[in-house]
């Protein structure tokens, strides 16, 4: 028995950890991190198996349904890892979620513990032993409390502060930019990494919290006050939508709770209730997220189509993944794809009209929808017993006469059960069942409920009581833990593996930087080993092969004067080869093969890759000029071209790029052109859709413009757009004013243009003032470059800003300073490589690094910096 209270309080502990680990969420995905969390999950199953086999001390079930629940989310789980189409990652998901169904168990049993009753101790004074559901609850509570002041000092020393203090320094130059929320990166996502999941795990505190305050006296009392008022604060700066209607939720069911149940006076009671709900009412009607999200749906044409959606980016993002989910589900309808097998399927069930939204997730934002595809019909009637079971607890506890005549237990009720309402409401629009802080949360919440329900209904089920049951489910349950242990220990040696040979490709990096190029290739050959081994010991990872191939392709690249340059680019399209058979739904697998392949001249291998890789996600950008450069090499002109067209349909910007200047690409210009004129004819009569008409008119205007036809100007005028209309209107500006004197220039005859020269607001208005002020011209082109980026001048920017200057200062009009080709060495001449941020997320290891694209990106800095909204991608096809 000790021992098994010992595993259970070090179980606590690493709950405890890893509900304060800062950026817990993505730790547990890299070494040792992942192990730890292990430990302390294992914990808890020996805890329980413990218990188990002690046949002399009683084991208590959940009773009132809810082991009839958890028995069919096990099976759900069973089945769905065994028919599922990735079970290696199903199975690795499943025994978390095992894991956690254990510890409910063991901490329902620790309640068990004490007192039979809680009303055998009511509100405790100082000096009266606790009950073991009151010390739960408290250390609940003050865990929450810990957690909310660690969210609001990360944040606010993390976040806040200094980006207040960036907006105060850029502001300097003339600004009047403000602290927004609607910048994902302002939002408070700390500690666990996300805005959404620290929204999440506050629907499940302030409820609580709301309930110690109430069922506690004396110093408690204003302890959990401050917890309220500050979580209250620390919801805000998450700036969660789901969030904010999960307290609307709870305040409504609280407020239903004190009319229905409190013996105060009802209309005190109404208007406190009341105020509360109006007062967070008010705050949800001022936040811009949800008020957009309200107008979008309002908006929505009467005849309702997914696309509809599209006037919002977050709603059409969101129902991109609701779409995804439910194809999954379709297609495994009876037990699922299997647990963790969303970000593996994704892509190829994503709709071809999400365009270039939503190209990768790692979960489809809503629990209902995640489930559905992830378990099927078996998981959703799972759920629908838990439901059920749930709804009948709360019930029978007011038919309860124990339960009535205990006001504390009342008290613990409610607040736990509103905890469960308001999470629903986030649940609904987002999943955050593998966040180890909120399933932890979620698990007392269960076993407190399962509790008080055996209490006070009388509904005591005792495995004890059944010899050969136990008796078999201890060996069972043995079993499944040696086993579960056996498949755990390679893929954690893989793991252990793996982060060693990334620290050996840290080094070799460095020593290829620093011109030791021996040095390099020994750590290489260490990396390439490390990486080989973890692969060998878990093949069905596709992580591992795709940083062999991606990292042994870059280094190869990047130092063409390595002795094994073009060895290790072969063995890497073998390593992404592997990579694309452990898992054929990536996108990002046939892309990096695809260039690799075309900078190999493998002109036909490119091409079968980069058509695999639009058949995934049609509107990438780069994917069909890649295609096009493929086919142009194997001398098919026609075919070509019209890739390059497409490309230049969902991604217009592409045309403004200075490659086509170069000599080989700059004949092929107009026939790209000509066929992307052929496809926008196309697309605007075939369109019934408005707002898309209206996006393919600008865009078109804005490329005749850039092209040098002569009815561009008259075309951007015609769409209306306030950035296209104001560029019509200085295009006719001819006369560089640095050839004039400031005091003797004529002045301008546009009322609108010498409104602009003196009170520019967009930073495309700042671009045509510093062609009117060249006396003002390098202030108003920083100041323009700062708010277009948002962020503070450094010694990039300094450049990127002289080159600006300087070319205005020597070009004859501000259609030539704009549409001028520039030099190759030119500042104003960027080539980005673009980072898939999220590869470590969605392959859920982050030991690595995060690939770069292979695709070559050149842009014009004073197109892609000021005047995007010019072209708008359309992602069409």
């Amino acid at each position: 028995m000790i021992t098994g209270r010992l595993l259970a309080k070090l179980g606590i502990l690493f709950y405890i950890l890893f509900t304060l680990l800062p950026d817990s969420s993505t730790q547990v995905l890299q070494f040792p991190w992942v192990l730890i969390a292990q430990v302390g999950l294992g914990c808890f199953a020996i805890a329980g198996l413990l218990n188990i086999w002690r046949k002399s001390i009683p084991f208590y079930l959940l009773g009132n349904g809810l082991d009839w629940a958890i028995a069919g989310l096990f099976i759900a789980l069973s089945l769905s890892t065994i028919f599922a189409t990735f079970p290696a990652q199903a199975l690795w998901n499943s025994l978390i979620a095992f894991a956690f169904f254990v510890a409910i168990y063991v901490t329902h049993n620790y309640l068990h513990s004490g007192s039979k009753n809680l009303s055998a101790s009511p509100t405790t004074d100082r000096g009266q032993a606790r009950s073991p559901l009151q010390w739960l609850l408290t250390f609940q509570g003050v865990l929450n409390v810990g957690f909310i002041l660690e969210s609001l000092c990360l944040w606010s020393l993390q976040t806040f502060l200094p980006k207040l203090s960036e907006l105060n320094q850029i502001n300097l130059l003339g600004l009047n930019l403000t602290y927004d929320f609607s910048d994902i990166e302002s939002r408070n996502g700390s500690p666990l990494g996300h805005q959404n999941y620290v929204a999440g795990y506050l629907m499940l505190a302030l409820p609580l919290l709301i309930g110690l305050a109430i069922a506690q006296k004396g110093w408690w009392r204003k302890f959990w006050i401050a917890g309220i008022v500050l979580g209250a604060i620390d919801l805000y700066t998450t700036n969660s939508r789901g969030g904010s209607i999960g307290l609307v939720l709870f305040l409504v069911f609280g407020a239903l709770v004190l009319v229905l149940r409190s013996s105060l006076n009802r209309w005190l009671v109404l208007f406190t209730g009341g105020g509360a709900i109006a007062v967070a009412g008010g705050l949800i009607a001022l936040n811009p997220r949800l008020q957009a999200s309200v107008v979008s749906l309002v908006n929505l044409p009467s005849h309702f189509n997914l696309q509809s959606f599209k006037g919002s980016s977050e709603l059409f993002f969101r129902a991109i993944a609701a779409y995804t989910g439910w194809q999954i589900g379709l297609d495994h309808w009876l037990f699922g794809a299997g647990v963790g097998s969303a970000p593996l399927l994704y892509q190829q069930y994503r709709p071809s009209w999400a365009g270039r939204e939503a190209e990768i997730m790692f979960q489809l934002h809503s629990t209902p929808v995640q489930l559905w595809a992830e378990l099927g019909t078996v998981g959703i009637v799972a759920v629908l017993i838990l439901l059920v079971a749930a709804i009948s607890l709360f019930a029978k506890f007011h038919f309860s006469r124990t339960w009535h005549a205990n006001a504390e237990a009342q008290i613990y009720t409610y607040s736990l059960f509103g905890s469960l309402l308001a999470y629903g409401a986030i649940a609904i629009t987002d999943y955050q069942l593998d966040v180890l802080a909120i399933a932890g949360s979620l698990t007392i919440v269960f076993a407190s409920l399962a509790y008080l329900g055996q209490i006070h209904t009388k509904d005591l089920v005792v495995l004890g009581n059944y010899r050969l049951p136990r008796l078999w489910l201890s060996w069972v349950s043995t079993a499944y833990l040696i086993g579960a242990i056996a498949w755990l220990a390679p893929v954690n040696f893989a793991w252990l593996s793996s982060n060693t040979g990334f620290i050996y490709l840290s080094k070799a990096r460095a020593d290829l930087e620093a011109n030791r190029s021996d040095a390099a290739i020994t750590n290489l050959a260490q990396f390439q080993q490390k990486l080989e081994q973890a692969y060998s010991l878990t093949s069905w990872e596709p992580y591992y092969a795709y940083q062999l191939g991606w990292n042994l392709a870059d280094i190869g690249l990047q130092n063409p004067t390595l002795p094994q340059a073009k060895e290790l680019q072969q063995q890497s399209l073998a390593w992404l080869r592997k990579g694309i058979a452990a898992n054929p739904n990536n996108e990002f697998g046939y892309n990096t093969a695809a260039w690799l392949s075309l900078a190999e001249s493998a002109y036909p291998q490119a091409e079968q890759f980069f058509r695999r890789s639009l058949e995934l996600v049609p509107a990438k950008r780069s994917l069909s000029f890649g295609l096009g450069v493929s086919l142009l090499r194997q001398g098919k002109m026609e075919q070509g071209i019209q890739a390059i067209a497409h490309e230049a349909l969902n991604d217009p910007i592409f045309m403004t790029s200075p490659r086509w200047t170069e000599p080989q690409w700059q004949p092929l210009y107009p026939k790209a052109m000509a066929e992307l004129d052929r496809l926008y004819d196309r697309m605007l009569k075939s369109s019934p859709n408005p707002s898309l008409q209206a996006s393919l008119q600008l865009s078109r205007a804005a490329l005749h413009w850039w092209s040098g036809n002569v009815s561009g100007s008259n075309e951007l005028k015609a769409t209306g757009n306030p950035t296209a209309v104001l560029l019509a209107e200085a295009i006719p500006l001819g006369m560089n004013p640095t050839t004039t004197s400031t005091t003797t220039s004529t002045p301008n005859q546009n009322p609108q243009l010498d409104k602009i020269k003196q009170n520019p607001q967009t930073p495309a208005e700042m671009v045509v003032s510093a062609w009117l002020n060249p006396n003002l011209r390098l202030k108003l082109l920083e100041k323009a470059y700062a708010f277009a980026t948002r962020s503070l001048p450094d010694q990039s920017s300094a450049l990127i800003v002289q080159a600006l200057s300087d070319r205005m200062d020597r070009s004859p009009s501000l259609d030539a300073w704009l549409r001028q080709p520039l030099a190759v060495d030119s500042p104003l001449q960027l080539r980005p490589r673009r980072a898939r941020e999220n590869f470590g997320i969605i392959s859920r290891h982050i030991d690595g690094p995060i690939p770069l694209d292979f695709s070559s990106i050149q842009e014009n800095a004073i197109v892609s910096t000021f005047f995007t909204d010019l072209f708008p991608t359309q992602g069409t096809l």
